[in-house]
């Protein structure tokens, strides 16, 4: 067990704790005029008014993850871990556990605790202005994501160090819970937006998008009610072993096979040969102060109409609901759902040797928790990261702006589900056409985890991170992130002429002038 669970879960462990609070924020591009498709992600709204005529992504990827259980405090940054870059002197510790190596500082304080980790790649998608009032979108993504929430101290523990750990053995752990999540799915989404009104200084757009999504794998388990102890392994001398001695909940998980016969084909997609599918939803809307709209009006053609090159709000405020909906695993071929209710099973070192997939894994945990097949379901539903997402932008002056955005989550602990941890962030910019700079300084990881971020776009690339302390190894941090993209950018043109056909202030208002004669 230590050779295999132990070390998964405290990769996992380590992963969270300096990976943060969900790149998926982009909180340094989101909320950037120029943002694109990365925009229309947190606010569908956004769809429509682009600066762009088009704008199409052709790659972008983040990682993220985040954890309140260990820091990282070892001379060295985690991605120098990860990628095999240990200095030499640490080098004879790499396979070991990381727990163990004294690379983690832990944080005892008998909460429960909680970790998020997982990634995204944002595939072909582009952005579309129809005219001055709609705008279209398609995109295209593939999402993961490792959670465990709710869980007792004793049992992060556990997971950390495995079963050889001396201070944890013949200790009676009752009243054990936790929720635990792997999630991987892809989408196909499309977003229509339109504007409501444009009334001179007060303009209203709103954005829906419809998703659909693919599941591609989902693994989970959920205990209501458990009791552990380490105890001498019966079938292994100078080893340990783990006795479930009590657990009360659920088991599920889908086959390999699911992820192996994920492809783009009409069945795959929209058919019978994934193990399931579903719909999501995100809506929004954005509200726009314009008190000098006028030096944006011009006539072009007959026509009137905004400036549709500049920004032309005083403040910004938008709000959505995102990720709205779930995917339902029904595959009878691939899908497996145990409701769990056993005592005194032993989980033993040797219970996972020589297993090389992640069928295996699951197998040997059946049989080891003695899960008769007629108990087994075929159906099971696992939310979206249903979040609750709240911006505003306000322009200080010429190309600087500040930001203030807020996600809440609103994905139940024990939800059977992918979650966005809450976040508040401040996110001052510098922004024009062909290049931006933001430094985003947020509460992350459910307002528990302060961070200073920063991001760069220069022409058709962008790149940054919400946490430069975990880059960079700076404060024995619990969180590092970072995220980058290539896009084509095609922006939209202005007027031909503005200095002579940009309206005179006047009194009358915007429908007064659209009829007036010139």
């Amino acid at each position: 067990m230590r050779g295999r669970y132990g070390r998964l879960f405290t990769t996992l462990a380590i992963l969270g704790s300096i990976v943060p609070a969900m790149g998926q924020y982009l909180t340094g591009i989101v909320n950037s005029n120029y943002g694109g498709t990365q925009s229309i992600y947190r606010h569908p709204s956004e769809v429509v008014d682009s600066r762009y005529r088009v704008y199409i992504n052709l790659a972008a990827t983040d990682l993220y993850a985040s954890n309140n259980y260990v820091r990282w405090v070892a001379p060295f940054p985690l991605v120098r871990y990860l990628t095999g870059q240990v200095p030499a002197q640490y080098r004879t510790e790499r396979g070991r556990s990381l727990g163990r190596t004294g690379y983690l500082k832990e944080q005892l304080n008998d909460r429960d605790k909680r970790l998020t980790l997982g990634g995204e790649v944002r595939g072909p998608s582009a952005l579309v202005t129809i005219n001055d009032r709609f705008g279209v979108a398609f995109t295209t993504r593939a999402r993961t994501g490792i959670s465990y929430r709710r869980t007792s101290e004793e049992t992060a523990r556990l997971m950390l160090y495995g079963t050889q750990i001396a201070e944890l053995q013949r200790v009676l752990n009752e009243g054990q819970h936790g929720m635990a999540n792997i999630n991987g799915y892809a989408e196909l989404a499309a977003t229509f937006g339109a504007v409501i009104f444009d009334n001179d200084d007060r303009f209203l757009k709103a954005g829906l998008t419809i998703k659909r999504e693919i599941g591609f794998y989902n693994a989970h388990i959920r205990v209501d009610d458990g009791t552990h102890q380490i105890i001498r392994d019966p079938n292994a001398i100078g080893f340990q072993a783990l006795n479930v001695r009590k657990f009360d909940g659920v088991y599920g998980y889908t086959n390999q096979t699911a992820f192996q016969r994920a492809r783009l084909s009409p069945g795959w997609l929209f058919g019978k040969q994934s193990a399931g599918g579903g719909w999501g939803f995100d809506l929004g809307i954005t509200y726009e102060y314009r008190p000098d709209f006028r030096r944006y009006t011009y006539r072009e053609q007959g026509e009137v109409r905004r400036d549709p090159t500049k920004n032309k709000y005083l403040y910004r405020i938008s709000a959505s609901l995102v990720d709205i909906g779930g995917i339902r695993f029904r595959n009878p071929e691939m899908v497996n759902l145990y409701q769990v209710s056993v005592t005194n099973k032993i989980i033993s070192n040797t219970t996972f040797i020589g297993v090389k997939t992640p069928d295996e894994i699951n197998e040997r945990v059946v049989n080891s928790l003695g899960l008769p097949l007629m108990n087994r379901a075929t159906s099971y539903r696992s939310g979206l990261p249903t979040a609750l997402n709240i911006s505003a932008d306000y322009q200080f002056k010429d190309q600087l702006y500040v930001g203030f955005l807020l996600t809440q989550s609103l994905v139940s602990p024990n939800a059977v589900a992918m979650i966005t941890p809450s976040m508040l962030a401040v996110v001052p910019r510098w922004e024009s056409r062909w290049a931006e700079v933001s430094m985003p300084i947020a509460l992350q990881d459910n307002y528990t985890m302060p961070t200073i971020g920063l991001a760069l776009r220069l022409g058709p690339v962008f790149a940054g991170t919400d946490h430069l302390g975990g880059i960079a190894n700076i404060g024995n941090p619990r969180g590092a992130n970072f995220y980058a993209g290539a896009t084509i950018p095609l922006f939209r043109r202005g007027p031909k002429n503005p200095n002579d056909c940009y309206f005179p202030p006047q009194e009358g208002g915007y429908w007064k002038r659209f009829g007036r004669r010139r």
